[in-house]
């Protein structure tokens, strides 16, 4: 094996230099001396370590590889998971989008005013997504399924409590603030659960996630448009609780994911089930301190250009979406139609909303599929169809134009927590959407009194539609200064990574 090597020196020392510095010997060194001395016989058993280390570092290379998707489990019980997120999307979601449907006809007969409706519908909203800063703390503390059972009571208990208000400040109490905290932990834990039990097919289960959405959303307001013909207003939202108390069932398969990645599949005893929190962490004081030090995490957040403008456009997409779909059943029930009419088109919506947040997260595991463009397209698509509906009177042509609204919708909404992902990672996600809850919060709380003003004092809801497509036009150009946004996010990281 000496000789071997000598002769190899010899020949690298006759060729060129270039030739030198391309094809250099890792057993030599720059004077062509040997830096590894080899014996010059083998034993059988130093032939069989050799032969294990080189294979070693193959076997390496490959579990590196693969630990990564070890940490999905992509399947199995994920899919169980990802039926639970629908059951709680589809009845979450005939709780908010539904209230002009619930409690048009209730609020018309106490005379209240567009602006105290616009309170009460932003005032949750507001809840709503105040609420999702605090998800990323409460799920340490307590997992996902208990959260997601409490959050599904509160959700039930609200909606049971606004059967008996006799005033629209009681309402304020009882759907605005005990509904708003539910849905805001419950939609939270929807758009984060997902991501961390998928990733190849990560796009196809946001899909599934959102059928429950869209189905709540096109069944909702026939479902209540039914049942108060039935039973009337009391009755009728005593009934609704009950249905979405089932949000109780859908937390029950929330299991923590390391039950059921590869990787830890083997062990004794998993994380989750020693504990999220470890024992000498534990305590009142110590919970406390983590809470609010994970929030000043979160908020650290909004330094980066790129969470400020997927925080600032997913507010004004939200805040004029919900703002509109809450205004909608007012202005056709003003223009002569009926409630059940009102029922269908916003049933139109909801399924051209469905097929749309299908289509578009299942493209999504495409990989020339720019989910950017897709977000911009259904903003554009929103902010045209609002302004057309403000002229319009014929109940067809109306349910024609909520039907491309609602395709607009699902482009940006079904991709919601994707996009997110895209720009920021799966660890930033939660911290991601608790800032989008700030921004969305203080977005409905200035916005959406602000449309009610302008209705009240224009007397017209075609101007209040106006004012509020200027949240779609916004957001819209947010979008645009995106690669900016991430060009100043990498220049920053070069220069922290430059003294190193």
């Amino acid at each position: 094996m000496t000789s071997h090597s000598q002769a190899r020196a010899g020949r690298q020392s006759e060729s060129s230099p270039k030739d030198n510095d391309a094809c250099c010997d890792p057993l030599l060194g720059s004077d062509g001396a040997p830096i590894i001395h080899l014996k010059s016989a083998e034993t059988p058993r130093e032939k069989e370590k050799e032969e294990e280390s080189s294979t070693q570092g193959d076997e390496d290379e490959n579990e590196q590889g693969q630990d990564e998707d070890d940490d999905f489990p992509d399947g199995g019980w994920g899919w169980v998971v990802t039926f639970g997120c629908c059951i709680i999307a589809a009845l979450v979601n005939t709780v908010g989008p539904c209230f002009g449907i619930l409690f048009s006809r209730f609020l018309k007969d106490l005379g209240t005013s567009s602006v105290n409706v616009a309170w009460i519908y932003n005032a949750r909203a507001f809840t709503l997504s105040l609420t999702q800063l605090l998800l990323g703390p409460l799920v340490l503390e307590l997992g996902w399924w208990r959260l997601a059972f409490c959050a599904g009571l509160l959700v039930a208990f609200g909606l049971g409590a606004s059967a008996f208000a006799v005033s629209a400040v009681y309402l304020l109490f009882s759907y605005s603030l005990m509904t708003g905290i539910g849905s805001g932990l419950e939609v939270g834990l929807l758009f984060t659960i997902i991501p961390h039990y998928f990733r190849r097919k990560r796009g196809i289960a946001n899909a599934l996630m959102n059928l429950g959405i869209s189905t709540g959303q096109m069944a909702g307001p026939l479902l209540i448009s039914y049942l108060q013909g039935l039973y009337g207003f009391c009755g009728s939202t005593l009934i609704l609780s009950a249905i979405v108390l089932n949000c109780c069932v859908g937390a029950s398969v929330f299991h923590s994911v390391e039950w059921h990645t590869k990787r830890r599949r083997g062990r004794k005893k998993s994380e989750a089930e020693r504990g999220l929190v470890p024992e000498e962490e534990k305590g009142a004081l110590k919970a406390a301190a983590r809470f609010f030090c994970h929030v000043f995490q979160n908020l650290k957040l909004l330094r980066s250009p790129r969470v400020l403008v997927i925080a600032l456009g997913s507010s004004l997409n939200t805040t004029g979406f919900l703002n509109f779909l809450m205004m909608a059943p007012f202005a056709l029930q003003a223009a002569g139609h009926s409630l059940e009419e009102s029922s269908w088109c916003m049933s139109v919506f909801g399924l051209c909303n469905l097929v749309m947040r299908l289509l578009v997260s299942s493209l999504t595991d495409w990989p020339r599929f720019s989910k950017r463009g897709c977000y911009m397209a259904g903003t554009a698509l929103a902010f045209v169809s609002v302004i057309t509906f403000s002229f319009l009177r014929d109940l067809t042509w109306a349910k024609v134009v909520m039907g491309l609204w609602g395709c607009g919708v699902g482009s940006f909404m079904g991709i919601h927590s994707l996009i997110m992902v895209e720009y920021v990672g799966l660890e930033k996600l939660v911290s991601t959407l608790g800032v989008c809850g700030i921004t969305n919060g203080l977005c409905f709380i200035l916005v959406g009194p602000l449309i009610g003003v302008i209705r009240d004092v224009s007397q017209s809801y075609a101007v209040s539609m106006w004012a509020l497509s200027g949240c779609f036009a916004t957001s819209f150009g947010l979008w645009l200064l995106m690669p900016l946004a991430v060009a100043c996010d990498r220049r920053r990281e070069r220069q922290r990574e430059a003294p190193a």
